[in-house]
């Protein structure tokens, strides 16, 4: 009997052993948002007495407001939090003192907003907001002219770990963030898209190398739209006398910037970690990009996507050409009704996608019929492209 309860006792330990050193494993990237409550900061300037933040679904309208509690304060702010819903809800907004901010993204990579004299912006929870980073500056060649890149890695980037790093690659880059901007360009007029990205990171542990391309042309000959209309035959609306060298960019983007980030950085090279994000004109491109090459670019960010430029018919036929299987890379597509957004051009984008049998859990699709066409709309929504990115899921859009 004793010689039974030893041999017992030996297996327990052992159990107890084994998963006590599983536990120290690095865990897998996961592959979906976990659920339950998370907690909002919101850092203000003004020191209001009286702050709530109320949480919406985007979907289905359902929304509840909750009251912050303030659990910090020094000269310059004080800090107040809650906790919200990220099953239930996916947007959110703050008063205090009887304002309102603006509507922005809610789920596990939103750390919280602050409100001071710059403006409404991301911030990470504990870290002292300056909205200035350090980017290296790479140029290459671009069709016979300069192409600037400005890279960022995150603090504690360790060429030599392990484990790597996923790359986001976003178009206009001279909208990231404030990157040597002409007078009077501010940092509230641009996306804050590398605060949204430390937070992401902070909270998922998913660890990302950023790389913001210049779109603007050469400003001599190439504008904008020469770069960033892609050749998929006559428009369906003439304006300007574009080049469409899109189709190049999409070439240059896959031969030359991936394969420099991918020699010159401790990054993944798969599609999976690889993902791709514009605006306006840029979100038409970086649909295009991923769409021609899913092999390398597994994720796309296509915020108010300029759509109008090809009818459906010239639509289709590129799409027949681009890959609806096991290699279909996940589309995170956002627009708005108003003030000139293309809310009308995406919604038929996604109806088409959808018609041609395009991969259901593959594709996300945020309407918001008061967004408008600019920077405050696509800086709102960002972290839900980063939750669609690190997650391939956006929880409350696909239920």
């Amino acid at each position: 009997m004793k010689k039974i309860v030893s041999v017992l006792l030996v297996i327990v330990i052992s159990v107890s052993v084994f998963s006590a050193c599983s536990a120290d494993k690095p865990k897998k990237k996961p592959q979906k948002a976990s659920t339950g409550n998370h907690t909002l900061y919101f850092r203000d300037k003004s020191k209001s007495e009286k702050v709530s933040a109320t949480f919406f679904n985007s979907a289905n309208e359902k929304k509840t407001t909750v009251k912050m509690v303030k659990i910090d304060e020094d000269k310059d702010s004080r800090t107040f939090s809650c906790k919200g819903d990220t099953t239930a809800y996916n947007m959110a907004y703050i008063t205090y003192d009887g304002m309102r901010t603006s509507k922005f993204a809610f789920n596990k990579c939103v750390s919280g907003w602050n409100n001071d004299e710059k403006g409404f912006m991301p911030y990470v929870y504990g870290d002292n907001p300056t909205y200035k980073y350090k980017y290296k500056d790479v140029t290459l060649k671009f069709i016979g002219y300069d192409k600037i890149i400005h890279i960022w890695t995150p603090e504690g980037y360790d060429a030599s770990s392990k484990e790597k790093y996923s790359t986001l690659y976003l178009l206009d880059g001279h909208a990231v963030d404030f990157i040597d901007q002409p007078i009077g360009h501010t940092v509230a007029e641009s996306d804050n898209a590398t605060e949204q990205v430390k937070s992401m990171m902070k909270l998922t542990g998913n660890k990302v190398i950023q790389v913001a391309v210049e779109t603007d042309g050469d400003t001599v000959d190439n504008t904008r739209d020469d770069e960033l209309i892609p050749n998929l035959g006559k428009m369906a609306h003439e304006e300007g006398t574009s080049k469409k060298n899109g189709s190049k960019f999409a070439d240059f983007m896959n031969d030359t910037v991936v394969p420099y980030i991918q020699k010159h950085y401790n990054v993944y090279k798969d599609a999976r970690h690889t993902a791709i994000e514009g605006t306006s004109l840029s979100a038409l491109e970086a649909f295009y990009v991923t769409m021609k090459y899913p092999k390398k670019f597994g994720t796309a960010g296509v915020l108010s996507p300029s759509f109008w430029t090809y009818n459906d018919s010239q639509w289709r036929k590129f799409l027949k050409t681009t890959s609806f299987g096991k290699n279909a890379p996940y589309l995170y597509i956002y627009s708005g009704g108003e003030r000139g957004d293309t809310g009308k051009e995406a919604t038929q984008m996604v109806e088409r996608l959808k018609d041609m049998k395009y991969p259901k859990n593959k594709l996300v699709y945020h309407y918001n019929e008061r967004g408008t066409h600019d920077v405050p709309s696509w800086r709102s929504i960002f972290a839900e492209f980063l939750e669609a990115m690190a997650y391939h899921h956006v929880e409350v859009l696909q239920k």
